[in-house]
């Protein structure tokens, strides 16, 4: 596995627990998460962006119930200042094979304070 910043490896540790409060704790308060995952765990939203921790919160909620098994295989971790892109495979129970995603995160000190999500096919 690359080298990462203890940042990355709360962000891993968290998604990878079956704990949302653990995952809203590492956003700011007014954070930004961008996912094409949002219209099917939260599609009452209407968009594609969650603002702050509520949205965040539910979003959590939902998508760890969903992936009763999540594991992130992590590929390539670059990092600058305060920014890391992170590609890792996704394998959980939901995926028939692992899912390649790229997560461009910008950090505000040790919170997250915009995330934004690529998925690609096999």
């Amino acid at each position: 596995m690359p080298t990462s910043s203890a940042r990355v490896e709360a962000w891993k540790s968290a998604w990878e627990s079956p704990d949302p409060a653990r995952v809203v704790a590492l956003y700011t308060r007014d954070a930004t998460h961008q996912s094409a995952l949002i219209a099917k765990i939260y599609p009452e939203l209407g968009r594609l962006e969650l603002n702050g921790h509520h949205e965040i919160a539910v979003y959590a909620r939902r998508g760890l119930e969903r992936y009763r098994e999540l594991r992130f295989e992590i590929l390539t971790v670059t990092e600058s200042g305060d920014r890391a892109a992170v590609e890792y495979h996704r394998h959980s129970n939901l995926d028939a094979r692992p899912v390649h995603v790229l997560e461009l995160i910008e950090w505000h000190d040790a919170l997250i304070s915009s995330v934004r999500v690529f998925h690609f096919a096999a």
